[in-house]
């Protein structure tokens, strides 16, 4: 589902959820796909499935609004706006007075990738944009600038509150991605009614984090073995397919305190099997560039292959816990 690349949209039904007048405005019929209306949701689309802040979660076994309604659109597609609406008005009813919502659009959409098809959930809040108008005074044009309300997210912009559905399949390993930082919020907790769950890419993302977080306390004024255990964990999620905490702690620390300390903030992540699976794809895209922070004084941004490539760059241990780094053969540079 993270690695959908192209999809096809096919249907879209977009409805108004007004807090401040309490009523939503209904669409009566699909939306025009237009090609500026069809760029602006796959743009979207796209962005969600690949955001890294996009969590696969699963309905529960209990009876689930939401559930059933996107269930009736895979089993027939006639049922899509009608359905669209019953999930926009169920939403607003969820958002009631909590303050901490605002009004908006709701966009379902109904779309296909390689992977098979999918219903996505958008909230799309309303934002203040600013456009001109011009007006006459007495018969003369003036050109001023007004405050349009109900501007929607632009193509640079991201949509706060997402759920993209597939369709239900018995070896799912889960129902759907959800995009929404409050974890605590209606979207989650009234209207999908969720639990969240990990896959490789989460389970990755979680090592990465969490590695690097640990270098920097336990390797703080130690740059050599800092560099030697961030270059051994890079080399271990781009090449191995699973990670196993306890392995990994035995290969890299010989002081049995910093082995201990390592497998307790990954088991406090939730990081505690034998056998987690590693996501290669996405680490190989994350880890491709390297950001370095030297002395809180230099930034580096490197190629992997320039990083690893001894006639362009290296990095010298000099055995007292300082490294020397060195870049060769520069031909030319630029200021900035």
């Amino acid at each position: 589902m993270r690695n959908i690349e192209d999809i096809i949209i096919n249907r879209v039904a977009l409805n108004v959820l007004d807090r401040e007048n309490k009523t939503t405005v209904l669409t009566d019929k699909e939306l025009e796909l237009s090609e500026e209306v069809y760029e602006y949701f796959e743009n979207h689309l796209l962005k969600i499935l690949k955001d890294e802040e996009a969590k696969p979660a699963f309905f529960g076994e209990e009876k689930n609004i939401v559930k059933e309604l996107c269930k009736d659109i895979f089993e027939d597609e006639e049922q899509f706006v009608s359905n669209s609406n019953k999930l926009s008005q169920y939403l607003f009813r969820c958002i009631g007075t909590d303050e901490k919502e605002s009004s908006g659009d709701m966009a379902v959409c109904h779309f296909e990738s390689q992977e098979g098809k999918y219903l996505a959930i958008l909230k799309l809040n309303f934002t203040n944009s600013y456009c001109h108008y011009i007006k006459d005074t007495d018969g003369n044009p003036v050109v001023t600038i007004g405050v349009n309300r109900t501007g929607l997210p632009g193509l640079g912009q991201k949509v706060s509150k997402a759920a993209v559905i597939r369709e239900f399949k018995e070896n799912n390993e889960y129902n759907m991605l959800v995009l929404d930082k409050d974890k605590e919020g209606v979207f989650i907790n009234s209207f999908l009614k969720c639990t969240f769950t990990r896959d490789r890419r989460e389970n990755t993302r979680i090592i990465n984090r969490v590695s690097e977080q640990f270098a920097r306390k336990a390797f703080k004024d130690n740059a050599q073995e800092a560099e030697r255990f961030r270059s051994r964990l890079s080399d271990h999620l781009r090449n191995e397919d699973s990670f196993d905490v306890q392995k990994v702690a035995e290969e890299n620390f010989s002081d049995i305190m910093v082995k201990n300390e390592f497998k307790a903030v990954m088991v406090s992540e939730g990081i505690t099997e034998n056998d987690v699976q590693i996501d290669r794809e996405w680490a190989e895209k994350k880890l491709k560039k390297k950001r370095l922070k030297v002395d809180k004084s230099i930034e580096l941004y490197i190629d992997s292959e320039v990083y690893n490539d001894k006639d362009r760059f290296q990095i010298k241990r000099n055995g007292d816990g300082t490294i020397d780094i060195i870049l060769k053969n520069v031909k030319n540079y630029i200021e900035r």
